[in-house]
This record gives structure tokens, C-alpha cells and sequence, in this order.
């Protein structure tokens, strides 16, 4: 259980596991993206595309949540196949 402080009183929301493991690893990427040279210009507008990915994904059903989810850490699994391949 996630607890979102979107008003004076804070709000808790259940997310699938799925949802938190995505929004945990895609966190991460950002982090390190932030390091890279070069992409620090870009990371404010990738961190606002993901705010907005990540309230798009909580509003939906539950069952399309997990779905969206699962989906999206397949989509992640795949591209970093390559690095994990390379190292």
C-alpha cells in the first residue's frame, strides 16, 4: 500500500505489485539518466511524461492496471536484455 499526499490529508491507494515494481524500475532509469551527460536537459520532460503515465495507469480498473502493468514491465524486460547481455 502506497499512501499519495495529494491534498492536505494524505490518500491511500492500493496498487498492484506489477504497477509498483514498473513505476519503481522506470524511477530508476530516470535516476540514471539524470547522470548520463547530455540527457539531464531532457529529464524534467521524461519525469512529467512518467507523473502522467503513472495517474493514466491509477485511474484505470483494477484488472487493466495489472494488464497495463504487466505489459509495461514485458516492454522494460526486453530492452534491457541487451545490457544485461553486454555485461
Amino acid at each position: 500500500m502506497l499512501s499519495f499526499n495529494t491534498s492536505a490529508t494524505p490518500v491511500k491507494i492500493s496498487i498492484p505489485k506489477q504497477c509498483q515494481k514498473l513505476f519503481q524500475a522506470t524511477e530508476q532509469l530516470v535516476a540514471e539518466a539524470e547522470r548520463q551527460p547530455g540527457t539531464h536537459t531532457q529529464v524534467s520532460k521524461i519525469k512529467n511524461k512518467l507523473n502522467q503515465s503513472k495517474k493514466q495507469i491509477l485511474e484505470m480498473e483494477l484488472a487493466t492496471q495489472i494488464k497495463s502493468c504487466d505489459r509495461g514491465l514485458a516492454k522494460l524486460n526486453r530492452l534491457r536484455q541487451p545490457e544485461q547481455q553486454t555485461n
